[in-house]
């Protein structure tokens, strides 16, 4: 039994500084550690990645990580395909017709893949929602073999809260309606405040979910620890004081991650800590950075702030004995890593996580357990709250790290997860009696 499994994302593969870059490096990650335990009960898996055609005007493109990437998925089997998703000149991905495009794009690949005996597609966000209906005009026989999990990690509800484009919640309705009981496709579960959240939000009561719970690779070598000589030489290289009480954000620098609410609500404890903000703008627009610059000085927060994407800074504070906590703000979130990785980081030392009351943030964290949570609304509970938790004991400052650490261990282990995926669509008969 030959089985392909065909991811089908935007930027993840040449993108490494959101979230679907995250996702992307995750399976492939982890897929290179489980695919033989896979293989034991499924038979030979191959692994295809599909992505739009990367031009001048693609967003965090890094030709280093599409050649490491490239390599990866040919070494899991599969190799990687382009689809163009421009019909007219300066046409973007982020629109509907350009998602249209990249639908009807992967006919041609799929007639490659016919040689497989079961073939799962992993389509990764709103882009890939209308799949299903633009391969019914593929011949059924494709069918029978053929399903489909639509694994959305945003809708229109919470890229643009406050005035969702109807054209784009039309298009979300229609592409999760294909989820049908019975049918070839499935909505990813990747958490239960964000399944609440689809289930609120649009029709999808006669619906099946499979589950996809948002996960991470708790073996993976980022999180080893380093040495305390090693971090601190990388504190002092970005200019971070190393003997003083660290507060640390970082995420996208825009509205939605709320890091403009964070700034004022440290001003009463500013005598006490240093700031480490790292704010990743998209594209060329700093407009959010000059905000929270403008923000740093009126409220006089002494503050060092890295305005570029770093993996190696987060690593090293999120292990720091001086970090005290590292909060997250955010105005809307489905599920955040940050809290997955810190709590692995920080198993040993470093922050506890403060976040906002939004989204999978509530799935995650268990206030005064795991971590700690912030009404983002009142500046005044945000003070008071920031205050508390740099002001908890040690001792229990090491147990919510603990708690929040053996938590990830038992719930996100993608080597857990991932494996129940595969069994909800194809069982877990093993290969050699199938």
């Amino acid at each position: 039994m030959r089985n392909a499994l065909v991811y089908l994302t935007y930027n993840g593969v040449y993108n490494f500084t959101n979230g679907i870059g995250t996702q992307t490096q995750l399976l492939l990650r982890g897929l290179e550690r489980i695919k033989p335990e896979l293989e034991s009960l499924h038979g030979p898996i191959d692994v295809h990645i599909v992505c739009p055609q990367p031009d001048a005007h693609t967003w965090g493109y890094d030709a280093g990580l599409l050649r490491q990437q490239s390599r990866r998925i040919n070494a899991l089997g599969g190799k990687l395909h382009y689809i163009p998703y421009a019909s007219q000149p300066g046409q973007e991905l982020w629109e509907i017709r350009s998602w249209q495009t990249l639908s009807a794009g992967v006919i041609p690949v799929l007639r490659q893949l016919a040689p497989y005996d079961r073939v799962l597609l992993l389509c990764i966000d709103q882009p890939w929602l209308h799949l299903p209906r633009t391969l019914e005009t593929f011949t059924s026989g494709h069918h029978q073999r053929l399903h489909t999990l639509l694994v959305l990690y945003n809708t229109a509800f919470i890229r643009n809260w406050n005035t969702p484009d109807d054209d784009e919640i039309a298009w979300e309705q229609e592409g999760l309606s294909q989820a049908q009981a019975g049918s070839a496709v499935a909505i990813a579960d990747i958490c239960p405040s964000f399944t609440a959240h689809l289930i609120h939000h649009f029709d999808v009561s006669t619906a099946q979910f499979a589950p996809y719970t948002s996960s991470i690779l708790t073996q993976d070598p980022i999180f080893a620890l380093q040495s305390d000589t090693a971090i601190r030489a990388l504190l002092q290289s970005y200019g971070i004081p190393v003997d003083t009480n660290l507060v640390l954000a970082f995420g996208r620098a825009a509205p939605i991650k709320g890091f403009e609410r964070l700034i004022p609500a440290l001003a009463p404890i500013r005598e006490q800590i240093h700031f480490v903000l790292i704010s990743v703008p998209y594209g060329d627009d700093n407009a959010q950075q000059r905000l929270y610059d403008r923000l740093l000085a009126e409220h006089g927060i002494q503050a060092t702030h890295i305005k570029h994407f770093t993996r190696e800074l987060p690593r090293a504070l999120c292990q720091w004995q001086r970090t005290t906590m590292v909060v997250l703000p955010s105005q809307q979130e489905t599920f955040s890593n940050i809290p997955l990785e810190v709590a692995l980081w920080a198993r040993d030392a470093g922050p506890v996580v403060v976040t906002s009351t939004v989204g999978g943030f509530a799935d995650q964290i268990q206030d005064g357990m795991t971590g700690f949570v912030l009404d983002i609304t009142s500046p005044s509970h945000m003070a008071q709250t920031l205050q508390r938790v740099l002001q908890l004991p040690r001792d229990q400052h090491t147990a919510i790290r603990r708690n929040a650490y053996h938590r990830v261990l038992r719930q996100y282990d993608f080597t857990r997860n991932f494996p129940e995926t595969l069994q909800w669509f194809w069982g877990a008969t093993p290969a050699s009696s199938r």
